[in-house]
């Protein structure tokens, strides 16, 4: 049945765009993939729970693939445009740097050997990820019970997590996938990359006579090359994005397909909108299911295309009003969406978040005036980036929550992701007048080496941010603290999958690693400092009991139902009273009763 999605898949990206490269193609086939896992998961945990699973996803592919196939005579392959095949080759150079990037992080995290190894963000942001898709194993609806807060009420959207947990299963993998997080990595580098070239070839697409000057340069290499540059630029601002396992990671292909699919629907009319315009709802739609930040930009950019039909006096009445109709709909299905993770109406400057927004602004504030620069010429992403950027500053002053405030520079980010295309025509600009005024203009020595010196110093500064985002990355994923989790623990950690409930709380040292929900999906108590654990009186005394407090161990055990202790926290606790049930030399788990 998995087959039956990749064939849809491969259908739906030809007849979606008339694609000038092989992998991008290819990319876009990987983003409709997993769209359509993630859409068969929401209605099979929603309202087809009474259907198996394999029977389900196969009616679903099989829908799909009429869906794609009914439209099959709009299919255009990408070999129908001569030079895919030079065109490709800019995209690999970019893929391949990018692979390479990634492989210091993957090679050194996740599976080493039979240990699984952890630095820095693996203990955070890739423990939410894993430690939510272990949960969906066991639950049959979407994950709402926090494995991070004694199963308490979760505020985060868990469909990715859901999905991957079913596709797994599907696969016949089921709770082993995290043997296979570095290929997933690797696969998904691979449909997200190219995508960066399919809105260069969407919004600025190459002259049919070769004759022509395109951006004013005779060569395409130079245009391929600078686009590639322009790509790699918008990766590695945000390196982390886009070289390890976490949500927002495996949801980027989708997210900039959806940026091309409205792209394609703002300069599209009358019928031929409609076969772009849906998938690009839809995905919006899922997206804003999947991930708050990524979510909401995709929804801001359906709102852009309907704000600007609404206001588009070419068109008719009717679809005018129907764009209008589809702009309420959105805001009621955001407000629905984001009830209870966010409030906005706490005016103030948050010290300790203004330094992302700073690093983020920089290259933002370039993208915002070639924005301006091209509000006639290129008007959905000019417009769409200045609305993104303006959310990323309204969640900076207005949000009540430190957590949301922090991920305000996030939004920046996707402006920058959106609206990077449109420095390509004043990058070439710029580069003209800087090769006329310090190359080719008559100047003094002592002007000469000035000017080099302010091209030079400039450089730096736009260069400062793409440092501080591959220093950050590495010094957490590379260098950080190490957490091994050897084989000893992880045979404690399978008797706790395989002897107790599903809905079971595991008392455990609230620092990190975070192993018990990742490997098993059964809850903690709390973890210390962690933005999805209640920071509160049991956290408190969950600290103080794991420090040695013999009383605050006693109130302790009123809070799970088994305790998990590492060699070092065996030596702090009195389990005098306790019956163990599991002893592995580094591990013992006691059950309390």
């Amino acid at each position: 049945m998995v087959l039956l999605f990749i064939a849809s898949a491969l259908i739906g990206s030809g007849i979606l765009f008339h694609h000038k490269r092989v992998l991008t193609y290819i990319a876009v086939a990987g983003a409709l993939f997993e769209a359509e896992i993630l859409l068969t998961t929401l209605l099979h945990r929603t309202v087809g729970q009474s259907l198996s699973g394999t029977t389900f996803y196969l009616l679903a592919g099989v829908f799909f693939t009429t869906i794609w196939g009914a439209l099959y005579s709009y299919w255009k392959s990408p070999y129908s445009v001569p030079g895919s095949g030079k065109r490709d080759a800019y995209v690999g150079v970019a893929l391949l740097f990018v692979l390479l990037c990634a492989y210091p992080i993957i090679s050194r995290n996740g599976y080493v050997g039979e240990d699984f190894v952890m630095h820095g963000f693996y203990n955070g942001d890739v423990a939410t990820f894993g430690s939510l898709i272990q949960k969906s194993f066991n639950t049959p609806s979407l994950v709402q019970a926090n494995p991070f807060s004694a199963n308490g009420s979760l505020e985060y959207p868990t469909l990715l997590h859901a999905s991957v947990a079913n596709f797994f299963s599907l696969l016949g993998i089921g709770k082993d996938w995290l043997y296979y997080l570095g290929l997933m990595t690797y696969a998904q580098i691979v449909l997200t990359i190219p995508l960066f070239f399919l809105l260069w070839d969407i919004t600025f697409p190459e002259p049919k006579n070769r004759a022509e000057k395109w951006f004013g340069l005779e060569s395409r290499n130079k245009v391929y090359a600078l686009q590639a540059i322009l790509a790699l630029i918008a990766v590695t601002l945000s390196i982390d994005t886009f070289v390890f396992p976490q949500s927002h990671f495996f949801l980027m292909g989708i997210f900039l397909t959806v940026i091309a699919l409205f792209a394609n629907t703002a300069q599209a009319n009358g019928k031929e909108q409609i076969i772009s315009a849906i998938p690009a709802f839809t995905l919006a739609l899922l997206l804003l299911l999947a991930n708050t930040v990524t979510g909401t930009v995709a929804i801001a950019l359906a709102g852009t295309l309907c704000l600007l039909r609404i206001f588009d006096k070419k068109r008719t009445v009717k679809q005018r009003a129907l764009f209008l109709s589809v702009g309420f709909l959105l805001l009621l299905c955001m407000k629905y969406a984001s009830a209870g993770r966010t409030e906005l109406n706490n005016l103030h400057f948050s010290v300790s978040s203004a330094g992302d927004m700073l690093r983020t602004g920089l290259p933002a504030l370039f993208v915002l005036g070639a924005a301006l620069h091209g509000l006639s010429r290129k008007q959905f992403l000019s417009v769409a980036t200045s609305i993104t950027c303006a959310l990323g500053f309204l969640v900076f002053f207005l949000s009540n929550r430190n957590i949301v405030t922090e991920n305000a520079s996030r939004f920046l980010y996707h402006g920058f992701l959106i609206g990077h295309i449109l420095l390509l025509p004043l990058a070439i600009q710029l580069m003209y007048w800087v090769k006329r005024e310090v190359l080719y203009t008559t100047r003094p020595i002592s002007e000469k080496i000035a000017g080099n010196l302010l091209v030079l110093s400039a450089c730096l500064i736009l260069l400062m941010p793409i440092g501080i985002s591959f220093g950050n990355t590495y010094k957490s994923l590379v260098a950080g603290d190490k957490h091994i989790v050897n084989v000893n623990t992880r045979i404690a950690l399978s008797w706790i999958e395989d002897n107790t409930p599903s809905n079971a709380v595991i008392i455990t040292n609230p620092n990190e690693p975070y192993i018990v929900p990742l490997f098993t999906g059964r809850a903690m108590v709390r973890a210390t400092d962690y933005w999805l654990s209640a920071d509160d009186d049991t956290s408190i005394t969950l600290q103080k009991a794991f420090a040695g407090d013999k009383a605050a161990q006693k109130e302790t055990l009123f809070f799970g139902s088994y305790l998990y202790l590492n060699k070092e926290d065996q030596t702090h606790w009195d389990i005098s009273a306790l019956k163990k049930v599991a002893d592995t030399g580094d591990v013992k788990v006691y059950e309390i009763k």
